[in-house]
């Protein structure tokens, strides 16, 4: 039996109870483009299935992530940070401060030092008094003796009054070493001890600045003035010229395709593309980055191949930037 769907609406589209139906034409075609519309949403998933396996096919593709080199800047001692002194991507020049820290307690200590050793405010006034009055008489006495001397020279004084002249200054000068003397303080073990503490001090809280090695850029701050941080905190990153390196994260399965001087293709964030090269052989396995990790993938550990990118833009110039790694297939010909 063959059934067979024919009307007179099938024979006359155009035409309705008799009707010329102008808009049927133009109907007919938004019917045609809605089941095709249709169709293409439900064979979508199937194309792009085809596509991505065609594209395994012919490239691997793997994640990767941009590396530049630096120097991570660590706290040497247990302090607070007093003062950050520069910005994330401010460029620097060797000796240049970046960080200042500061330790509360060893300020603190060094002031109990330097007040045990000092002598009270009356006595300074009372020393510095005698000091001012001796100099004085010292340098009447030598203006004496110099007067005396030009009469001894015209022949208007005596040997015995220029002699007692000089007997004079010389007994102003006595008293002024006798009182240099008396105020050297005599330097005992317990003193000794508070010296050699405060030029310890006086080191470690110098060395609590910490300025930069060599000619850079500022990266990431990783404190906040007014943040304590102990003994090998990292403070920031210095980004220093080179070499920038990419590191990709191959799955093992595919390490035939990373030997050394094999070309791949970086696929920046813009769609960009630069030609790379690996420069070291898988010698590490290592887990995705976080950021890298497609959506719901479970944490996995690939090789990771380190390669040299080609003419690197400066404007993504930029360390941990994430990128993708895409290497042909080396086909192997059929015997």
């Amino acid at each position: 039996m063959k059934i067979k769907f024919s009307s007179a609406k099938e024979q006359q589209p155009t035409q309705e109870q008799g009707l010329q139906v102008l808009y049927a034409p133009g109907k007919r075609m938004a019917f045609r483009l809605r089941w095709y519309l249709i169709l293409f949403a439900v064979v979508s998933p199937l194309l792009w299935l085809v596509t991505r396996w065609a594209l395994a096919l012919w490239l691997i593709e793997a994640p990767a992530q941009l590396h530049l080199p630096g120097v991570e800047l660590r706290a040497r001692d247990g302090a607070q940070v007093y003062q950050v002194l520069v910005q994330p991507g401010q460029r620097v020049k060797s000796g240049e401060a970046l960080v200042r820290l500061d330790n509360p307690e060893w300020r603190a200590r060094r002031f109990l030092l330097a007040a045990a050793d000092a002598p009270g405010t009356a006595e300074r006034e009372a020393l510095e008094r005698e000091r001012a009055l001796l100099e004085s008489q010292l340098s009447r006495a030598q203006a004496r003796v110099d007067q005396m001397q030009e009469l001894f020279d015209r022949g208007a004084a005596t040997r015995g009054e220029l002699l007692l002249a000089v007997d004079q200054r010389d007994a102003r000068l006595r008293d002024l070493y006798q009182l240099a003397q008396r105020t050297r303080p005599a330097v005992s073990a317990d003193q000794r001890q508070r010296e050699l503490e405060r030029a310890w001090l006086d080191s470690r809280l110098q060395a609590l600045e910490l300025r930069a090695e060599e000619d850079g850029k500022v990266g990431e701050i990783l404190v906040a003035p007014g943040e304590n941080v102990g003994p090998g905190t990292p403070l920031l990153r210095l980004e220093r010229e080179g070499e920038a390196q990419v590191w990709v994260y191959l799955d093992p399965r595919h390490a035939a395709d990373a030997a050394v001087g094999k070309s791949l293709t970086l696929v920046f964030p813009d769609g960009s593309k630069r030609a790379a090269q690996v420069m070291q052989t898988v010698d590490d396995a290592a887990s995705v980055p976080v950021e890298l990790r497609a959506p719901f993938s479970a944490p996995t550990r690939s090789l990771r191949v380190i390669a040299r990118v080609d003419d690197l833009p400066e404007r993504w110039r930029i360390d941990r930037l994430g990128l993708k790694a895409r290497f042909p297939h080396d086909w192997l010909p059929f015997d």
